[in-house]
């Protein structure tokens, strides 16, 4: 049994979707597979992005089956709403939610239009794009600072990955955010919340300190408090992140040595 929602016009999707389960496991050329897989599909003269979810414990799909929307669904929702908000992301199409027995969720996907993007902010802070850093964190913060937190839009995976960058014609660059399943629409966000939104973004404490500072300066805060605030954040994070590995590792079953 499959749930299947469509935004979109275009001729014939319904025969894709309906199929997605089948075409995503034989088709596709696959841009990323960990956690989550994402496959891009050429359909007539567009190219669909799908993401399918990684499959979770039989308590988070009983959870999602009856209680939760589905990671897939929420995208879906999401993405619509930073649209009408003005903000960039690829265009939504629809989602998929297959079941099982007994109406159980055994897998959901999540189809967009491919971004054609030149590179992502990821790419940018690992050194490929040297002439343009500074311009670009720049801009960044400020689109940050001025477009995305006064909307209310909160990313709690606001890593530099989930940041797709295109160069325009006059040389300044616009910005699109993906993987939008954790981001929270809210109705103010405090500069304090924002400047804390930046603390995945990069770990280097140069590279937060220009952050802060170009975003306190859009935001008539005060440069240096914001600087600290933020590397203390990303160091804090850090820090607890690495606590709850080292946690999660012990609770692990350990090997038997055998001699």
């Amino acid at each position: 049994m499959q749930t299947i929602k469509i935004e979109s016009r275009l001729p014939g999707l319904g025969h894709f979707l309906k199929n997605l389960p089948i075409f995503f496991e034989k088709e596709g050329i696959t841009l990323k597979k960990g956690r989550n897989e994402i496959k891009i599909f050429d359909y007539g003269e567009f190219r669909l992005c799908v993401k399918a979810f990684k499959k979770v414990t039989i308590f988070n799909r009983m959870m999602y089956s009856c209680f939760r929307k589905t990671k897939a669904q929420r995208s879906y929702e999401i993405a619509k709403k930073l649209l009408r908000k003005g903000i960039d992301t690829p265009q939504p199409l629809g989602y998929i939610i297959v079941k099982g027995k007994w109406a159980i969720i055994r897998q959901n996907y999540y189809i967009s239009i491919f971004n054609n993007h030149h590179f992502t902010l990821s790419d940018v802070l690992n050194g490929k794009h040297p002439k343009d850093q500074e311009q670009i964190l720049k801009e960044y913060a400020e689109w940050m600072a001025l477009d995305i937190h006064p909307k209310g839009i909160l990313h709690e995976d606001m890593s530099a990955g989930n940041v797709l960058i295109i160069k325009n014609e006059n040389g300044n660059f616009s910005f699109s955010l993906i993987d939008l399943n954790r981001i929270k629409i809210k109705k103010r966000i405090s500069h304090r919340q924002g400047i804390r939104n930046l603390r995945k973004i990069n770990n280097r404490p140069s590279v937060l300190a220009f952050l802060a500072e170009h975003y306190a300066y859009v935001a008539k805060g005060n440069p240096g408090r914001y600087a600290f605030f933020l590397i203390g954040s990303q160091l804090l994070f850090a820090h607890m992140r690495r606590i709850t590995k080292g946690f999660l590792h012990s609770l692990a079953p350990k090997k038997e040595i055998r001699c």
